[in-house]
This record gives structure tokens, sequence and C-alpha cells, in this order.
């Protein structure tokens, strides 16, 4: 083993680099929280080929003065913090002191900064942590940042930089975030000299969401608001539960005005939706927590971005109880006295099945459970007389599905069927999944899907980071069967969808693509995501717990699902039909 040497400062200060700066969007984040530590109330983002190629943040902060500018280039200097008491007490986003002198350290950058009472401001000019340049500079009070040439002299690391417009969004992203956290602050982002995001500095959270997801999203969204203590205090604003992703992306946690990664506050607003969602779907939210300093360790990731909390259980129950709460308040949920009893309010859509009658609650007891001519024809031998007129027999095309004849519904979301080996009980909205999942999935076979052309285009507006996500697998997505046209602002304009897809969900179906792609570590696989998109598509069509179908759309349903590739589970693995027999209904009236 060699002997053990003391690193020279440069390499030391790359591997410092390392932890701080991972990607162009963490030179953004620590510009961004300096600027903001700094009182700034107007920061401007500049951004080209994703970060790579340059970065400039500008700000009307505080600026440093000569002194104050060289020791911000050293390592753990720091004016945030003076004893080892104030990490128990961080009211700052920054405090570690190795942010500039990361940048610096992996890139060519150039620090401009002037205080208000000076009458001009300097310059430092940086190349791989040397200052190689000083002087002064005419600018107004405040602190401009240029980064160039991120990782000129880490090749290694380079080389694992996603695509520029990858790279971007994920600048982009972060800097809404941010700007959720700040909404008294005005936050400007161009990429490529092309402005994408503006917050308008209103002090308004909600003028901070509209301006990104837009102003329809905006109106969906439900303010939460609650105060279980004087040591805490819970903030933000949830979608109706009609708004969901198929990811939990779009669940953004503030902790003291600082964004964090915090998957047990991610899940305690999940729970508060119980029942609401689909499965497999997650909200958009933006919850914002003020917690006594006391009770938050923020000194446990190199970044800053995951947090360590006392009284974690206190803090987790009361975000899911204010986020039902709002819920509740806004007319969205039937209240009950516990999770058990949360049910959605039941929606009876017209039906995606062949008729459009329905049958009311009230006529359940007489058309539903006891029809007027009970199919029984293949009741035990002796009982075929016991009606006039015998139902129709379905029988699977590869002779696995079992015989059987629909007797009628048991709402919410069951119907009852007879055949030769006792009663079979088929879930509706199961068995209609399965139906539409292997419709949509065949929609989508080959190398090249058809497409169906809408009557109408559709404009969809996405964020940054979304628009780029569809851009970049623009080829993949349009073998697909969507034709789609990039537009500036982040508009994507929905011309086509696959043939057979429903088509007035669009903008659903470029959510789910979006889901997919989205998720950390993954590689699109063609099979995979038509899997994925298929069966998004059939969960959100299929006919619904408590809709009531007539007889003539119960026996279609039944004919579509003994005619489909695989009858019994529904696309997530849930069975559609279970069966009871003969000799154990005996057994239940203790008959044997």
């Amino acid at each position: 083993m060699p002997n053990i040497v003391i690193l020279d400062e440069t390499t030391a200060n790359q591997i410092a680099a390392g932890e701080v700066v991972e990607r162009p969007a963490s030179v953004v984040k620590e510009l961004l929280e300096n600027s903001l530590d700094a009182g700034a109330s107007i920061i401007s983002v500049e951004v080209e080929q994703g970060g790579l190629r340059r970065i400039t943040v500008r700000d009307n902060g505080c600026g440093m003065d000569e002194e104050d500018a060289h020791l911000a280039l050293m390592r753990h200097a720091t004016s945030k913090i003076r004893e080892p008491a104030d990490l128990s007490r961080i009211t700052t986003l920054g405090f570690r002191g190795e942010a500039l002198p990361s940048i610096a350290a992996v890139s060519k950058m150039t620090l401009k900064t002037r205080t208000a009472a000076a009458d001009r401001g300097i310059f430092l000019e940086v190349e791989g942590g040397k200052v190689i340049g000083k002087g002064p500079a005419a600018m107004a009070p405040g602190t401009i940042v240029t980064v160039e040439n991120l990782f000129y002299n880490t090749p290694a690391r380079k080389k694992y930089m996603k695509s520029p417009g990858t790279e971007g969004g994920v600048v982009g992203d972060y800097i809404f975030r941010l700007a959720l956290a700040r909404p008294e602050v005005a936050i400007r982002f161009t990429h490529n000299r092309r402005q994408v995001f503006t917050s308008p500095g209103s002090g308004n959270l909600l003028d901070v969401i509209a301006s990104y997801y837009g102003a329809e999203l905006a109106r969906q969204m439900v303010p939460v608001e609650d105060s279980p203590g004087d040591w805490l205090e819970i903030k933000g604003f949830v979608a109706r539960p009609t708004l969901h992703r198929s990811n939990r992306r779009q669940i953004t946690v503030l902790i003291n005005g600082r964004y964090v990664y915090s998957p047990l506050v991610s899940t305690a607003v999940c729970e508060a939706y119980h029942t609401l969602l689909p499965a497999g779907r997650y909200p958009v939210a933006i919850i914002s927590l003020t917690i006594i300093p006391e009770l938050v360790d923020v000194n446990v990731h190199p970044a800053k971005l995951e947090v360590r909390l006392a009284r974690e259980r206190e803090i987790l129950e009361a975000v899911s109880r204010a986020v039902r709460k709002s819920l509740i308040a806004s007319r969205l949920v039937i209240p009950g006295t516990g999770p058990q009893e949360d049910k959605p309010l039941l929606s009876l859509e017209k039906s995606r099945l062949p008729s459009t009658s329905f049958i009311s609650s009230e006529d359940v007891e007489n058309r539903v459970l006891f029809p007027e001519n009970p199919p029984c024809s293949l009741l035990p031998a002796g009982r075929e007389n016991y009606v006039a007129e015998a139902a129709t027999v379905y029988e699977h095309a590869g002779g696995s599905f079992p015989a059987m004849e629909y007797l009628g519904q048991l709402l919410p979301t069951y119907l009852l069927a007879a055949g030769q080996e006792g009663l079979y009980i088929i879930d509706q909205h199961a068995a209609h999944e399965r139906v539409l999942y292997e419709k949509y999935r065949a929609a989508l076979a080959g190398p090249q899907a058809a497409s169906q052309i809408l009557a109408l285009p559709l404009n969809v507006f996405l964020t940054h980071r979304e628009a780029r996500l569809l851009e970049t697998h623009r080829e993949f997505i349009a073998s697909l069967g969507f034709i789609l046209d990039f537009y500036s602002q982040d508009t994507v304009v929905v011309r086509g969808l696959p043939a057979d897809f429903p088509p007035g969900e669009g903008e659903l179906f470029l959510q789910d693509i979006i889901g997919y792609l989205d998720e950390p570590g993954r590689s699109p696989s063609r099979e995979a995501l038509v899997h994925h998109l298929a069966a998004q598509a059939a969960c959100r069509a299929a006919i619904k717990a408590g809709e009531g179908l007539s007889g003539l759309e119960a026996r279609t349903l039944l004919e579509q699902l003994a005619a489909a590739g695989n009858p019994f589970t529904c696309p997530h693995g849930r069975p559609t039909i279970i069966h009871i027999s003969y000799r154990e209904l005996a057994q239940r009236f203790k008959r044997s």
C-alpha cells in the first residue's frame, strides 16, 4: 500500500467540488441560495447549453467588499455561522462556506460584486480555483457570478452529463422549486437566450404556481394552512383529486424556506388522498413547513437536499391531517369517522359500453339482485324451469374461461354470474381494465403505431423540464402514434394520438409518458412504455365502482372479457374474477 500523503490544494478542491457540484443545476442551486441569503429581491439566471457552456446569476443583494470577495473563494469561509452551536439553529440556505471555491475549482469563473456603500464594484477572475485577474467593475449594487466551461478540468465527470436539454430542464426544475420557497422574490430563468420561467415576486405562492404550471392547473389547487402548535406551521397548495400524476416528482416539500427531498413528507401527503386517487397515481402538491430551527438538522447532506427532523411522527401526522382537512373543506371528500370510511364522491359518467341506460340506487332491489328473468339454465339439473328464458353463455375462445350466465349486479362494483361449477363474482372495473388494456396495447403494436388525427389540435402547457424531456425522445414517442409539434414557451401541440385511444385525454397521455421517462435511472424501453401507457389509459377509462350497468352493458362486458387474451387479471395483476363452488356454498349453509 502506498505511503500516506497530504493532497495538494487543487486535488482537494476538486474532491470537495465533487460533493457539492454534481451537475449544472448544483451550481445554479448554490449561487441562487447565496443570492437569497444576501437579501436579493430580484434574481436573474441565464444558462447556455444546459449550463455546461455558461451560467450567469445576477442579483440585487447586499454584495461584498474586496476583502470579503477574496475570502469567499477560500474553503470553509462563511458569514453565516460563527461557532458549533450555530449549527443547531440554521436559518440561512447556505452555511458550509464551500460553494464558491468548489464551483471555481471545476470551472472558469468570474465574480463581480459591489456593496451599496461603495462607489464601484470589483471583479475577480478565477480559473481552476486560482485567481488569475482582478480589478474594478462598473455595476449596480449586488453580485454577478459567471461560470463557464463547467468541468473543463474534470473530463471524467463531464462525460457523464446528460444532453444540454435534459440538464437545462433540471436547472429549470430547481429554480421553480426555489421560487416556490421564496414567492416574494422575483426570479427570471433564461435558457439559450429564451425566457423559460418568470416568478412575479408578488409574495403569493399561487402566482408562482401559475407562472410555472399554467393558470389552468393553478385553478385546480386547494390551499392548505394549519398550525398545530407554536413550533410548526403548515402552508401550501394541493391539487384536487381529478389532477394527478404517475410519480411523486410533482410533490414539492419546503422546510424553512429550503427545498428538500423528503419521501416521508411526500408519503404523508399521499396518505391524505387515501381512496381519492387511482392506484399508482400521485397528487400535485406544494407543502411548506415552518419548524423551529432547533428541530431541523440540515447538516446531513453535502448539498443540503435532505434534512433530519425531530418529532418526525408528529410532523407527518400533522401534514396528512392538514391536507385531508383542506380537501374536506373544499367539498371534495365525504367525511367519515376514520380513513376506512373515507370515500370519493362517486361519479356516474356516461358508460364506455354500448348501452347508455343506467340503474339507479332505488332500482337495486328489484332490477339488480332480483332480475325480472334471472338466468338459470346452468343451474343443477331439475331447476331449468325456474325461469322462462335463459341468458347468454360466455365461453373463452381458448376454452379456459368458464361458461357462465349473467345474474345481476352487486353494487358497488361486482357482477354476479352462474356456471356449472358454482358462483362467479366479477370485478367490473378490473374486467373492463383488462378489455381496454388489450385494445390499447394492440393499437401500439409494431415498430410504428397508427395515428388518429385530432379534429381540433390540443395545446398542452408543460414545464421546461417536461417539454425538454419529450423533445429529447420525440422520435421514440412518434413511433407510438403521437403527432406532436414543439413551440416556444414550452407549449406542445398534440395533433394526433395512437389509433383507438380516447381522443379527449391527450394531455393525460403525455403526462403518463413524462412520468415514465422521468423515473430516475430508467432508460426508455418500448415494451415497458407500451405496457405503462396502455395500463394507465385503461385504468382511467374503465367503468368505476358505483357505476350501475344495465343487463346489456354487463353482458357485453362479459363477452369482451371472455374474448380477452388473459381474462383473469387486470393489467396491474389484480384478479378480475373469483369462483365460489357449489361445494363451498353447501358447506357454508351446513348442507354437507
